[in-house]
């Protein structure tokens, strides 16, 4: 049983068995009730179902105003005709073994995901043309985009170190002497002696995990894109991992999987522990799962749609704009500016453009801008906050900017519009909609990929504009 959603709509659905499932609806509607309202961050956290959901990008960072990161929220809870209200989460999950829930950008259709396979392809650096089908399968496909990006996040805290206990024959006894092993294999006496020792090294089981990762990938069809068309940082990442797995045998693959049943835990190398699942999810190219036994597996891969934009903007306008624009990132702090002298009044814009800093902080910005995702995320808090911050970095030119469907850009959230302060006609505030190219069921990602870099040249020319 699959129930298909698009993300920010209201869906009605009836309860019945066209779904192909043999569960009655209220046992449906209890599997449900687990999900409802429930937000990213507590998905993240060990507490709810083991944390097994990979979500993307991570982050237990406070929510941009207005902004919710739920899943789904279910109305008419009661009533055998229950209606899903969903925000900015996309993604596949499943309930149990049987029921399963895919939730779409709104602007994709026919289950080929165009749109957010494009997003998530500019925001990881890869690009290889997906799967056509649509399922669980090609949904799956997203691992492999993903790989390189907790590669690079993991290995911006170092190599992972840990004590491997290593057994030796030699003649330079570091540790205690293994009297069986000796006994068996150095008498009569041949001047070795049979020892194991301690030892802190990067050839451990979480490294030979991600090495086996990148040799499985590298086997498959489109692996070298994924691997080695990426940025010189994955690259060399990948060559580190190379050097630190010295001792890496294909044949060790399924051992390798069984000792890394256990999470990372350690407090520094905490972008490891991601990693390691994604890992295990790729190498046992398993379903998704679900149950008490399934704690290291993965019921769910979930992208929250508003973090994914606003990312996907910063590498479309970095291109363009290079050091002239500051993207201050409230997930990894970097950026941050204050409202008051010292650091008082801790704030996070989304976007500063023909910035002008002093000693790290940002003084003035020609522009600020703001990056939503939801179609009716401009009311009145949002022009508030937008207001402050243009007052703080003393901009006159403040402009919200957000994704409409082609289909839509005559009708009125489609029309760019300019808002003049009333006591100072030359401060204002404009709104700049993307417009995100249609395509059909027979469309090939290769056309829909030209026509949203003609549209991303678009989007860029109206920003300029003053």
């Amino acid at each position: 049983m699959l129930i298909s959603l698009k993300d920010n709509q209201y869906s009605p659905v009836a309860w019945s068995n066209k779904w192909g499932c043999e569960k009655c609806p209220e046992e449906v509607r209890k599997m449900l009730l687990r999900f409802d309202d429930v937000s990213l961050e507590q998905l993240q956290s060990e507490s709810f179902s083991g944390g097994r959901f990979l979500v993307f990008p991570s982050s237990n960072a406070k929510a941009d105003l207005g902004d919710k990161d739920y899943i789904f929220s279910l109305t008419e809870k009661e009533s055998d005709k229950p209606g899903f209200k969903t925000s900015n989460v996309m993604g596949f999950f499943s309930l149990d073994e049987d029921v399963r829930v895919k939730i779409s950008s709104r602007f994709d259709n026919s289950g080929k995901d165009f749109f957010l396979h494009y997003m998530l392809q500019k925001v990881c650096n890869v690009a290889y043309t997906p799967r056509t089908e649509s399922g669980e399968d090609a949904f799956y496909d997203f691992l492999y985009q993903l790989f390189p990006y907790y590669l690079n996040e993991a290995l911006a805290q170092g190599i992972f170190r840990a004590y491997v206990t290593r057994e030796y024959n030699d003649a330079n006894v570091r540790g205690p002497i293994n009297v069986a092993r000796h006994i068996k294999y150095n008498i009569p006496f041949n001047g070795k002696i049979d020892y194991h020792t301690r030892e802190y090294t990067t050839d451990n089981v979480i490294t030979q995990l991600i090495r086996h990762t990148i040799e499985y990938i590298r086997s498959l069809q489109y692996g070298k894109i994924v691997l080695e068309n990426g940025s010189k940082d994955l690259r060399d990442n990948i060559m580190a991992i190379e050097m630190a797995t010295p001792t890496y045998s294909r044949n060790d693959r399924l051992n390798i999987i069984r000792r890394n049943a256990r999470p990372v835990t350690h407090p520094y190398y905490t972008a490891y522990e991601p990693l390691r699942k994604l890992c295990l999810a790729i190498l046992t190219n398993q379903k998704l799962s679900y149950g008490e036994d399934s704690d290291n597996m993965i019921a769910g891969i979930l992208f929250d749609g508003a973090s994914l934009w606003e990312e996907y903007l910063n590498v479309l306008m970095q291109e363009k704009f290079g050091e002239r624009l500051l993207h201050p990132n409230n997930r990894n702090g970097f950026g941050r500016q204050y409202f008051f002298e010292g650091t008082s009044g801790e704030i996070f814009p989304d976007f500063l453009l023909d910035i002008k800093p002093d000693s790290g902080n940002v003084m003035t910005a020609g522009q600020v801008l703001d990056a939503k995702y939801r179609n009716n995320a401009l009311d009145s808090d949002v022009y508030k906050q937008m207001l402050s911050y243009m007052f703080r970095f003393d901009s006159k030119i403040g402009k919200l900017l957000y994704p409409v469907s082609s289909k839509d850009c005559d009708k009125d959230e489609g029309k760019a519009k300019v808002l003049k302060l009333r006591r100072d006609f030359n401060i204002v505030l404009e709104t700049i909609p993307f417009f995100i190219p249609d395509y059909s069921e027979k469309s090939e990602f290769e056309l829909f990929v030209k026509d949203m870099e003609n549209a991303e040249t678009e989007f860029i020319e109206r920003v300029l504009l003053h």
